[in-house]
């Protein structure tokens, strides 16, 4: 009898040992982190600098059901013609809408400084390395006492279900910004501007710097390139979480009951295509500020959004091919030198567009150019079709020569701007054809009056 006790208490011993071994290991892989609704920390990473590696509470998170192997393994949407049927039949969205919204243990409150309050946690989450204050989004100035700070609604919380409860009060979601800037956003559509429009819109500055773009008359809001993939980011995290079916498309019915102090959700769209969706998401990558935010957000909330982590997903879940040299946590990308190599010039009925491709990892993306206005010119387009060509300088040299009823525009024929219309506007059309002009404004659009 006394021999088996004493086996018996030998087996405890050694079970218990190998529990605080195993508790042991558990604790030292496990993130240390404060409780739900603290933060341990604040913010000490650099802005724009690309985060090549997955935080360990990351990795942490996607365990079980959801790790990234089983996450891979989940088929996307049948149907991508709208955003709305983008979540119908999608498993992998239905997948992630689920990790967020259990995760998603604490709220926090919408107005004020207290404890507990949007801006009590900005202190922390959107701090930044080197700094004594938290960086406004879209323009990433420090707070000061100059700045007046605004609560922005990423999406635009006139297009949503959502008011200044839940997806309207999501740490995620809602970041500081300076009151200028959030006022041109408005609730304007997120889409490309420069480079697209040639007038109708408007340069926003904050010093010397040029933070945002807007234009009223099309509807768009368009922030600094280093900013895009942070807004497409958080998009697809309210899209996904939050359920809100006018991500690219227009959605007139069948929308998501308003919350208890919304009234209204217009519906409209909140970014102009899921082209430039996806793209300002790749040109953009996460960087470790991202990253960092990402697990403070977690500590405070107790979910992440997962397309920080794991970006690629977003092309999966639309069943979009992954860009080449795209870079992610996981990944490390292509430095991308993009060149033009086809151009479909806008005409006065129709939009044109432009591809570049990568010359190091060859991947591709296309931009639109919006078609011409009623009062906008190409410069050196002389027959007004909308392009120049050969038969812009053949314009040129039949009307030098007498020849009748040549269609002719002279406001734009003065390609070498000496005050004169001569056969050197020709010569000037001629040498920019063969791309011996390449810092020229032939073919660029101007206003004439």
């Amino acid at each position: 009898m006394g021999l088996t006790v004493m086996k018996r208490l030998k087996r405890l011993v050694s079970l218990s040992t190998a529990f605080c071994v195993l508790a042991a290991a558990f604790a030292f892989c496990s993130p240390k982190t404060a409780a739900i609704g603290e933060l341990s920390r604040v913010n000490s990473q650099p802005r724009h600098q690309i985060c090549t590696a997955l935080s360990d509470e990351a990795k942490f998170y996607y365990v079980g059901d959801y790790s990234y192997d089983n996450l891979s393994r989940l088929s996307g949407a049948n149907d991508v013609s709208s955003s709305a049927e983008a979540m119908r039949g999608n498993e992998l969205f239905s997948k992630l809408h689920t990790l967020m919204s259990e995760t998603h243990s604490y709220f926090t409150s919408y107005s004020g400084y207290s404890k507990g309050s949007l801006a009590y946690f900005w202190n922390s989450t959107d701090a930044v390395s080197d700094g004594d204050s938290y960086i406004m989004f879209y323009s990433d100035v420090l707070k000061d006492d100059s700045v007046k700070l605004n609560r922005e609604h990423v999406w635009p919380k006139s297009r949503a279900s959502f008011y200044q409860k839940n997806g309207g009060s999501d740490l995620h979601h809602l970041r500081p910004s300076v009151s200028t800037v959030n006022l041109a956003k408005s609730d304007h559509i997120f889409g490309y501007i420069n480079g697209t429009f040639s007038d109708d819109f408007k340069e926003g500055k904050l010093g010397d710097n040029i933070v945002y773009y807007v234009n009223g008359k099309q509807d768009l809001f368009e922030c600094k390139d280093d900013v895009k993939g942070d807004v497409a980011r958080i998009l697809l995290y309210v899209y996904c979480r939050w359920e809100q079916p006018n991500l690219y498309t227009a959605v007139s019915d069948n929308l998501p009951e308003p919350d208890s102090d919304d009234a209204a959700n217009s519906g409209n769209k909140v970014v102009e295509s899921l082209d430039t969706l996806l793209q300002w998401c790749e040109l953009d990558p996460v960087d470790t500020w991202e990253m960092e935010r990402n697990d403070l957000v977690e500590e405070v909330q107790g979910n992440r959004n997962v397309f920080i982590d794991y970006p690629e997903l977003a092309w999966q879940m639309f069943s979009r091919e992954l860009p080449k040299g795209m870079a992610t946590p996981t990944h490390i990308g292509c430095e991308h030198n993009y060149t033009e190599i086809s151009r479909t010039a806008a005409d006065y009925d129709s939009d044109g567009c432009f591809t570049l491709r990568c010359e190091n990892c060859g991947n591709e993306y296309t931009r639109r150019l919006a078609k011409l206005g009623a009062s906008e010119r190409v410069l050196g387009d002389t027959n007004g079709d909308g392009v120049v060509n050969i038969n812009d300088a053949t314009c040129i040299q039949r009307k030098l020569v007498g020849f009748k009823n040549v269609s002719f525009d002279e406001k734009v024929s003065d390609v070498n701007s000496d005050g004169a219309v001569n056969i050197y506007d020709v010569t000037y059309i001629q040498l920019w054809l063969c791309g011996y002009l390449p810092n020229s404004k032939i073919g660029s659009r101007t206003e004439v009056k």
